[in-house]
C-alpha cells in the first residue's frame, strides 16, 4: 500500500534534562519510518538543504524513506528547531527554515493515504488540495498551519488563517490548543462538532496525558491514555499519525486505528528522538486494551 508524507525534514537540537542531542526529524522521518515499518511503501514530499547529513540520507533510504532530487534545495539550508523538553512540556524555537514545498514535487502516483503535516507554513492550501486529489484518505496534522514565530523564532499558536483547507482533508489529528485555533472552541466536544460542520469526517483530539477524544462520523468516543514515563515527546505526535494511518488503511476502523496510534505514541515517550520508531511488540496488546475501554460520549 502506498502512503505519502508531506512536511519538512528537520535537524533538531533536543535539550533534555540529562543531556542534549542532535537528530534528524520531522514528520517524513518519524511518521514515514513508522509507516515503512508497518509494511507501507512510503513517498515523501519535503525540502532539505545541502547541510542535510549524507549518512542520514543513506540510513533513511535503507529504511524505506527516499529523498529525490526535487526534495533537495541547492542553496537554502535544512529547517532546524531547538527543542527544550521537560516531561510533557516543550519549548520550540525555529533556528532556520528551508524553502516551501511545491506541487511540482508531487508525482502522478495514487496513494492509499497521505499525511499532510507542515511544521512552519511550508505547505500551501493549493498543494494540500493537490495531494488530496491523489489520496484515498488525507490525514492532516495542522501544526504548521496554526504556528507563528516571533523575531527570535519562538513558536506559539494563532488562529488558523484559512479554514477552507479543511475541505481538502478526511481526518485531523490535533491537540487542544490547535483545536481551539482551528474552531474557536475551548470545549473538546464543541471543537469536534465544529470540525464536523466544516466537513471533516474523522478526528483525533489529544490532551497530553489526559483522555483523548475520537470523532468517527457522527460518533464520539473517549479513549484512555496510558500512564507512562515521559523522557522525550519529540516526534510522538508523528508516531501517533503514522501508526494510525498504517492501521486505518488496512482495517478501515478509525476508532481501532486511533487506539493503536495512541498506544504507539504512549509507548514511544520513554525513547529519545528517532529511537521512537522501533515500537515494542506490546503495542498491539496495549491498543486492544484501549479499544476495549473506549466509551461513547454525546456530541456537543
Amino acid at each position: 500500500m502506498k502512503v505519502l508524507v508531506a512536511g519538512f525534514m528537520t535537524i533538531d537540537t533536543i535539550q533534555l534534562p540529562v543531556r542534549t542531542i542532535t537528530s534528524v526529524g520531522g514528520p517524513p522521518c518519524y511518521a514515514g519510518l513508522v509507516c515503512a515499518r508497518f509494511g507501507m511503501d512510503v513517498d515523501v514530499i519535503t525540502k532539505v538543504g545541502p547541510d542535510f547529513p549524507d549518512d542520514q540520507s543513506v540510513w533513511l533510504a535503507r529504511n524505506g524513506i527516499r529523498l529525490t532530487p526535487q526534495d533537495r534545495s541547492a542553496n537554502v539550508k535544512t529547517t532546524r528547531f531547538k527543542i527544550a523538553a521537560k516531561g510533557q512540556d516543550r519549548k520550540l524555537v525555529l533556528e532556520q527554515r528551508c524553502e516551501d514545498l511545491s506541487s511540482g514535487q508531487l508525482t502522478q502516483t495514487r496513494y492509499n493515504a497521505a499525511l499532510v503535516s507542515p511544521l512552519a507554513g511550508e505547505i500551501s492550501a493549493s498543494l494540500l488540495a493537490d495531494i488530496a486529489k491523489q489520496s484515498d484518505f488525507t490525514f492532516m496534522d495542522p501544526q504548521g498551519f496554526v504556528r507563528v514565530f516571533d523575531s527570535e523564532g519562538a513558536v506559539s499558536v494563532s488562529r488558523i488563517k484559512d479554514e477552507g483547507i479543511l475541505k481538502s482533508v478526511d481526518a485531523v489529528k490535533m491537540d487542544m490548543e490547535e483545536a481551539e485555533a482551528i474552531t474557536g472552541k475551548s470545549s473538546p466536544t464543541d471543537a469536534l462538532s465544529k470540525l464536523s460542520n466544516f466537513g471533516v469526517r474523522k478526528a483525533l483530539l489529544t490532551r497530553g496525558g489526559e483522555t483523548c477524544l475520537v470523532m468517527d462520523g457522527p460518533r464520539f468516543f473517549s479513549v484512555p491514555v496510558p500512564k507512562v514515563q515521559v523522557v522525550d515527546t519529540t516526534g510522538a505526535g508523528d508516531v501517533l499519525a503514522g501508526a494510525t494511518i498504517s492501521t486505518y488503511i488496512r482495517s478501515r476502523d478509525f476508532l481501532w486505528s486511533a487506539c493503536f496510534g495512541v498506544a504507539a505514541s504512549s509507548l514511544s515517550l520513554h525513547m529519545i528522538a528517532l529511537s521512537k520508531v522501533d515500537l515494542p511488540m506490546s503495542v498491539d496488546e496495549q491498543a486492544r486494551r484501549l479499544y476495549s475501554t473506549a466509551s461513547p460520549i454525546a456530541p456537543a
